[in-house]
């Protein structure tokens, strides 16, 4: 019974924050903030982000990813301690912006290009499709003026996943919402 009436006061007051967020200026929050984030079709957004709207008031919000796995190169500079270290640390990624693990990269520059996965590994990062659990054929690469290590050139899967190569490991990150 507790847990029901729990779950209930948190629904109201998710729904109450959210209404409040549109009713500040009399319209909703899109209106009252220029600076909106807009949806992107799934392929053309920056970094490969996805946008979700919620039904109630139209808000839109940028999807997350968070650290899910990883497999430790052939010529890793890290050992399992350090890349468990990383396991669930949340990533966003917006049109002008990178923030992984406390650290963030503004007026970032995107460029992606499709490319054959096993060529790609092969030529970028000494490693396979198999070594990495990959089946798709191809991958999309982002690569970017971004300082954050990993992040001046990284995957992402045809399932929605990134590859963030940093030090030697390839660090898997999962969409917090899959499409």
């Amino acid at each position: 019974m507790t847990e029901k009436i729990f779950s209930l006061l948190a629904s109201f007051l998710l729904i109450a924050v959210l209404a409040g967020c549109g009713s500040a200026t009399g319209g909703n929050a899109a209106e009252a903030n220029p600076n909106k984030i807009e949806p992107y079709p799934n392929d053309s957004a920056p970094g490969g982000v996805h946008v979700a709207t919620l039904e109630s008031g139209g808000i839109r919000m940028r999807v997350l990813w968070t650290v899910s796995g990883y497999v430790i190169g052939k010529d890793s500079d890290w050992g399992e301690q350090d890349a468990q270290a990383l396991l669930f640390k949340p990533l966003d990624i917006n049109d002008t912006e990178i923030t992984f693990d406390g650290q963030v990269c503004k007026n970032v520059n995107f460029q992606k290009e499709t490319v054959p996965a096993a060529e790609y590994l092969s030529s970028a990062w000494q490693s396979t499709p198999q070594t990495l659990g990959i089946e798709d054929q191809e991958l999309q690469v982002f690569k970017t003026d971004c300082a954050l290590p990993g992040f001046q050139e990284y995957m992402r899967l045809g399932d929605g996943r990134l590859v963030v190569p940093i030090n030697g490991v390839f660090f898997f990150f999962e969409p917090a919402v899959t499409r």
